[in-house]
């Protein structure tokens, strides 16, 4: 039987085991389903998180929390709770008297603010706390509803909770062994985003002291939405309530049972939202900026492009990247993997994918101008999706953020045994790292198959592992006395533009990610009445 440990924090003592990795044989302290905050059950949905009540018996933390209630990201049954408000804290020591602190590393899970969890299911960690920094993985609230006003739903609750969780490590990580003043908060997908986010809001200011953005950045256009309010009463109309104001909406929905509001959340689509959303995943409700009279704090409230580009954010280290074939796992969602067919259907879809802000209306001389640019540029075997729905954003955060300090950007092409998305679903067929793909390589995972402890997918995983925790020890992914590489990994800044290639060869290379691509993208944003010169 493991032995159990018991640690105070500020509101009461909880009960936590010793365990000994399968994977690497060291031993870590762990402890699981510590509250952060109350519930976010009855009134307190759609409400900001509530401070939690003092404890005085030991309270008993060896056992994972249920994930926010939702559909799984794989499997698509319904499952979770709104009680949900819970995080896991790993730790290679506990605070032991004389040692020196260690650093921390936050983990904000992805899923399109729609699915995830801070389990050990995807966030395994072993391979982390073997670098002797302390993973805590996060659970939040999913689905944000904004009704665009002042009072309640205001919008980024799970972005409020993700907050929350910071200040709770502030205050207690050092009883952990924990240096609260060396926490790096990192992500990937919609944990990138929400990362990327933090970095813009006055809220998040403070509780951390370097960030990782895998693969999400807040511009990314799934992870940003000004339809709130809309979608807030399409949801209510579909369940039976056609609401003439947001206080009796907020009612109505606060007395709907949680799993209707999941099973009903892609009915706040409207039928344009449908056609566009054919093509890509639907996150109806994300995060979004809040109108606010002063009575509850805003997380977000100014649109993060204006943030960019009048630099404010937080300026110290930032890791960033993205992979080179997001939108593989697109195109494998939506069209299988007849790829004859992938593409004939994807080519009648081209119009819905032009971006809103150049087309101006849907259906116009000018949308179909830009499809019939974006067919012939990119139905040559390039990644259009993945491009749209991520590298274009992410190219466009990092010309902001190096204008103003260094970035240690990556790009992950590598293929192996621990390539999440191709040994879960099976798409091997397509060369390239799908979204997601790095995972494998940073956290243990149970859904991944063994390899061969010879296979070269184990050294990568070591690399990937050295850089991420050697970055949040210093901010420096290859320091000198601990560089996994021969390769001194280059940060992108107002002087150069540089990225790190993660695949079968681990090098620096000039110039931005994609770059012919990106520019290609520039140029329509800049000049859309040349689009046909260049038909």
């Amino acid at each position: 039987m493991a032995k159990s440990v018991v640690v105070k924090t500020d509101k009461g003592p909880i009960r936590g085991k010793e365990v000994v990795s399968e994977d690497t044989g060291e031993k870590y302290f762990s402890f699981q389903g510590i509250p952060y905050a109350r519930p976010p059950v009855g009134s307190l949905r759609f409400k900001p998180p509530e401070d939690i009540d003092p404890w005085t018996e030991v309270k008993d933390c060896r056992q994972e929390a249920k994930a926010c209630i939702q559909r799984h990201m794989y499997l698509r049954d319904l499952r979770g709770s709104e009680d949900c408000l819970y995080l896991n804290v790993y730790s290679p020591q506990l605070n032991i008297w004389g040692a020196s602190k260690l650093p921390v590393m936050v983990r904000i899970h992805g899923g399109g603010f729609t699915t995830g969890s801070a389990g050990v299911e995807m966030n395994g960690p072993d391979f982390i706390v073997q670098e002797r920094v302390i993973l805590v993985t996060v659970g939040y609230r999913l689905r944000f509803l904004c009704v665009d006003e002042p009072g309640d739903a205001q919008g980024n609750m799970g972005l409020k909770d993700q907050v929350a969780a910071l200040k709770w490590v502030k205050k207690n990580i050092s009883s952990f062994g924990g240096d609260p003043k060396r926490v790096t908060i990192s992500g990937e997908s919609a944990g990138g985003a929400s990362v990327h986010l933090h970095m813009m809001s006055p809220m998040s200011q403070g509780l951390f002291s370097s960030a990782i953005a895998e693969s999400g950045v807040a511009i990314n256009p799934w992870a940003f939405t000004s339809e709130g309010r809309t979608r807030a009463f399409r949801l209510g109309e579909s369940l039976g309530c056609k609401a003439q104001s947001s206080k009796e909406l907020i009612q109505f929905l606060q007395s709907v049972p949680a799993e209707d509001l999941v099973n009903a959340a892609n009915k706040a689509f409207s039928n344009e939202d449908k056609e566009y959303y054919c093509v890509v995943s639907p996150f109806p409700f994300v995060p979004t900026v809040e109108v606010s009279d002063g009575s509850v704090e805003p997380f977000l409230s100014v649109h993060p492009i204006k943030l960019l580009n009048e630099g404010k954010f937080f300026k110290g280290p930032f890791m960033a990247g993205v992979n080179n074939r997001e939108g593989m796992l697109l195109l494998a969602a939506i069209f299988g993997k007849d790829r004859k067919e992938m593409l004939k259907k994807f080519d009648g879809r081209i119009p819905k994918l032009v971006p809103t802000d150049l087309s101006m209306q849907r259906g116009s001389s000018r949308e179909n101008d830009i499809a019939s640019s974006m067919r012939l540029f990119y139905m040559k075997n390039k990644p259009l999706t993945g491009d749209l729905m991520f590298i274009y954003g992410f190219y466009k955060a990092m010309k902001c953020h190096s204008k103003h300090t260094s970035v240690y950007v990556y790009e992950f092409s590598y293929e192996g045994a621990f390539n999440v998305f191709k040994n879960v679903v099976g798409e091997d067929n397509m060369p390239g790292a799908c979204h997601s793909d790095e995972l494998g390589y940073l956290f243990k995972m149970d859904l991944l198959p063994s390899a061969p402890s010879d296979s070269h997918a184990y050294v990568m995983r070591n690399v990937m592992v050295k850089l991420w925790t050697n970055f949040v020890k210093t901010g420096n992914p290859t320091f000198r006395k601990s560089n996994p590489i021969n390769v001194n990994w280059f940060p992108c800044n107002s002087s150069q533009s540089t990225y790190l290639e993660l695949g079968k060869t681990i090098q620096n290379k000039k110039g931005v990610i994609a770059e012919k691509r990106m520019q290609y993208w520039d140029d329509l944003y800049k000049d859309t009445s040349k689009l046909k010169n260049k038909l």
